[in-house]
Formats: structure tokens, C-alpha cells, sequence
């Protein structure tokens, strides 16, 4: 993660999202996957949250845009205008630049949108701490290119499974930490090559 502004991901409500930015991951991932989001060189390499995704509303008519349940969300920042996204008066996040592509596509066709109501959010609190414990995950951190890894070695894989279950047993549910950024404007999409094609 280049960012971490309340946007992507957006806990609120008990509920964390990831409705912006991060393309590959929305249209990947499934219910029942582990998402963790590690900070990059900006951020310091901690890790910001760890997710496993609830929900994932179907493209279309309900989908998380046309669905009222989202809309008081501060991340569901797009409108349907006659078949096209317009970002709404107001909205938090993208409002220095378009990134309707990126986020949604043109028709909401890339609408993604990835649902969690069990995860671990530590935003301007996380730490470096597993990089003590998973040397296999930290080599492959420190490695990062650009691009999307659709499948991880097994050492990495059981690395994070184990993280994962020390965050659940020892930290509180659907906590809504403080972000990193303050700044809502800064973009997650081009900052960095990893941005620009999540990792």
C-alpha cells in the first residue's frame, strides 16, 4: 500500500472495504480469501490490516454502487448517471483527479468491490513486528515488482496463515483504528509500481 487514507481500504461501521483503487485485487479475490494490506517504502512496511472477505456484491443492477445499503459508505464515492459513474458532490476520496477507470470502469464493469465483517484494521498503529517471525514473507516483501501475485510459496502462505491467527486471536474484531494519511487526496492508483498494478 502507497496509501492509507480511509479510502481503500474504508473501515466504517464495522465494515472494511475496498471499493477503490487496488483493480486486480477487487476482481480477484473471493469470499473466504485472506487479504493483508502491507505498507510500502512510504508507510514503512507495516501492516495496515488483515481481512477475510465476507462479501462480494455481484456486478449489475445491486451491485455496491446501485445498492442503497452502501450508499452512506465514504468509499461508494460513484453514482450512476445514465449508465456512467459520476463521482458524487462532496465525495471524500478522488476528487483531484479521475480515476473512474481504475475504480470502476466506464460502464461500472471493473466495479469490484471486496466486503469484510472479520478483520483487523491497525492503520497508523501497525508495526514491522512480523518481520521478527516470517522471514519468508519478508524476503518476498522486500522483492516486490511490479504486478500481481496470484500465487505465493508455500513457506509465504503458511507464514501469513500463522499471522493471521495470531491477529484474531489477540486483537479486537473490526476495530476502526486511525488511518496513516490524514491527507484524503493522496491517490493509492500511480504513486508507486506497485500501485500502479497491486501486489
Amino acid at each position: 500500500m502507497t496509501t492509507d487514507n480511509g479510502g481503500a481500504p474504508c473501515v466504517h461501521r464495522g465494515v472494511l472495504s475496498l471499493a477503490l483503487c487496488k483493480p486486480i485485487i477487487r476482481k480477484k479475490a473471493s469470499i473466504g480469501s485472506l487479504i493483508f494490506g502491507f505498507g510500502g517504502k512510504r508507510l514503512g512496511g507495516r501492516l495496515i490490516y488483515a481481512a477475510r472477505v465476507t462479501g462480494k456484491p455481484e456486478l449489475g443492477e445491486e451491485d455496491y454502487y446501485h445498492d442503497p445499503r452502501f450508499r452512506h459508505r465514504p468509499d461508494c464515492i460513484y453514482r450512476d448517471v445514465n449508465g456512467k459513474p459520476r463521482r458524487i458532490a462532496g465525495a471524500k476520496f478522488h476528487w483531484q483527479s479521475d480515476q473512474t477507470k481504475k475504480d470502476v470502469g466506464p460502464r461500472f464493469q471493473n466495479a469490484h468491490v471486496l466486503i469484510s465483517k472479520n478483520f483487523r484494521y491497525f492503520g497508523g498503529d501497525g508495526t514491522t513486528q512480523y518481520r521478527e517471525t516470517c522471514p519468508a514473507l519478508v524476503k518476498m516483501l522486500d522483492r516486490f515488482t511490479q504486478g500481481h501475485r496470484v500465487n505465493h510459496d508455500p513457506a509465504v502462505r503458511k507464514e501469513l496463515r500463522r499471522l493471521a491467527k495470531t491477529f484474531w486471536k489477540n486483537f479486537p474484531p473490526n476495530k476502526p483504528d486511525r488511518p496513516s494519511d490524514a491527507d484524503k487526496s493522496r491517490r493509492c492508483n500511480s504513486e508507486s509500481p506497485s500501485a500502479r498494478c497491486p501486489a
